[in-house]
């Protein structure tokens, strides 16, 4: 001040002149003024709130002002001049006034307000958006600077807004959320991205497969119009058994948020059976209707299942699948026939394959049926001579093996096992030994067998003829006759 007023005595000084001196004597005189403004006030906000920053004056101290300015970081935002009675909001307070679709606000369009007492000349900003985040100050200018009153106080506003929304999508981008996905098959590597749009700052985001906490390749990107962020989070899963109608959840937390929020998915996963199995019980009774169990485990989709039977055996089969806990299939298929003795030992096969299967699944077993005796007798004729050794066969099949007995028969009678001409044993091969033969024994043979099951006589017979040798001749004793009659 002395330096113009000495430079200025003799010969009056422009008023730019006068501009500059006062410019630089502000920023010499900052320093002390920020440091007696106190400490920074901070304020956080949401889009739509609305915000009050407190410029302290005290004219009754430090006298009147010339102007008080409002500044967001750089850029002027307020203008305000007792004096001159003019006031104004600038630049982003502005905006809607300058967006053609905020016309219908009218003079309603101005963000920003000042509220003025003998004690502050306070900046009320309303609605509050999210490019209104930064630093503001306000600058006074009194006329009197030689009481040392502070001229700069600062507020920091921070503002904050919830993602506005959470989506899942697939690798070409599409628009999952909600969905059952899929299928996939086992061992496939898929990606999988959320997105959360319009929060400020960043929100985090991480991933849930199950219970299983995953993490993704996080990317960000800034949306410099409106000063909100989109988050990015890509995930990368190499699909196994265990995943099968697992639940993927993306979940989003910030700040400006009570709770998560999520966006989920269901991941459909094919894979294939992992057991199959006949029941134990593969045995039954010939003649009587016989139930075969098959089951297939752990496959998805749920799989088709065949069976390999013994030739020409005619069988019902009826299928049926349940969704087990981890969502793969538990199926059942039910075989009915009615076996024969013919079935007894032949091989039952059971197979299961789906989509994702090259080769079927199979399980194998011997079938055990049981069966009463199947008899069989040499057929034809024979000539024997009385007093030689016969020998007669007779086989039998049965299941159980067990013979409970076996009955020889004669001409439809029961040979006597008492006559100790005959001989024979239960066994699976019971022949007849009559020894000596004798011209009574001719006759037509057969022999029936019993176990547990039941008893069975052979279809089929054996005819003995017996030869005896000449004993002695004789001549009627009376020879006459008449010549030319009969004799």
């Amino acid at each position: 001040i002395h330096f113009y007023k000495r430079q200025c005595w003799q010969s009056p000084c422009s008023s730019e002149y006068y501009q500059i001196i006062m410019f630089v004597l502000f920023f010499l005189l900052l320093p002390a003024l920020i440091s007696a403004a106190g400490a920074m006030e901070k304020i956080i906000a949401e889009p739509g709130d609305e915000i009050l920053l407190t410029c302290p004056v005290n004219t009754e101290v430090c006298g009147a002002y010339h102007s008080l300015k409002w500044y967001h970081e750089d850029t002027r935002v307020y203008v305000f001049s007792p004096s001159a009675q003019f006031r104004n909001a600038e630049g982003a307070l502005m905006n809607r006034c300058l967006d053609p679709s905020q016309q219908s606000l009218g003079p309603a369009c101005v963000r920003g307000s000042l509220e003025v007492t003998d004690t502050s000349a306070d900046l009320r900003i309303s609605p509050v958006e999210l490019r209104d985040e930064g630093e503001y100050r306000c600058e006074i200018t009194y006329l009197d600077i030689s009481n040392n009153c502070p001229v700069v106080h600062f507020t920091e506003v921070l503002t904050v807004a919830a993602p506005e929304s959470v989506t899942i999508t697939d690798h070409e981008d599409e628009d999952i959320t909600g969905q059952v996905v899929g299928p996939y098959a086992a061992g496939a590597e898929v990606v999988f991205s959320c997105q959360a749009e319009g929060g400020k700052p960043a929100p985090a985001m991480t991933w849930m497969l199950g219970d299983e906490v995953l993490e993704g390749d996080i990317s960000e990107e800034e949306d410099k119009e409106t000063g909100s962020w989109n988050v990015r989070s890509e995930l990368v899963l190499l699909l196994d058994r265990e995943h099968t109608g697992a639940d993927l959840t993306c979940i989003v937390e910030h700040e400006a948020l009570d709770d998560t929020l999520d966006a989920h998915i269901q991941v459909d996963v094919n894979v294939p059976v992992s057991s199959v199995s006949l029941a134990e019980e593969v045995s039954g009774q010939e003649g009587i209707e016989m139930i075969l169990s098959c089951t297939a485990v752990g496959g998805r989709p749920a799989p088709t299942l065949s069976w390999i039977m013994p030739d020409n055996v005619q069988f019902q089969q009826e299928d049926s699948s349940s969704l087990l806990d981890d969502e793969t299939f538990e199926s059942v298929s039910k075989l009915t026939f009615t076996p024969t003795h013919e079935e007894n030992e032949k091989e039952v096969s059971c197979q299961a394959i789906n989509d994702v299967m090259d080769e079927a699944l199979e399980d194998k077993a011997d079938l055990f049926v049981e069966y009463a005796p199947q008899v069989n007798i040499q057929e034809g004729n024979e000539t024997v001579a009385a007093g030689d050794e016969l020998l007669i066969d007779c086989e039998i099949n049965a299941n159980p093996e067990e013979l409970s007995n076996v009955q020889w028969f004669r001409n439809g009678n029961a040979v006597e096992i008492t006559d100790v001409r005959f001989n024979w044993e239960n066994t699976a091969t019971p022949s007849l030994s009559i020894n000596p033969v004798q011209p009574s024994d001719a006759g037509t043979y057969s022999c029936s067998a019993e176990n547990s099951i039941g008893q069975t006589r052979s279809p089929l017979t054996y005819n003995l003829e017996v030869t005896a040798p000449v004993e002695s001749v004789t001549i009627e004793d009376d020879l006459t006759g008449t010549v030319g009659e009969e004799m």
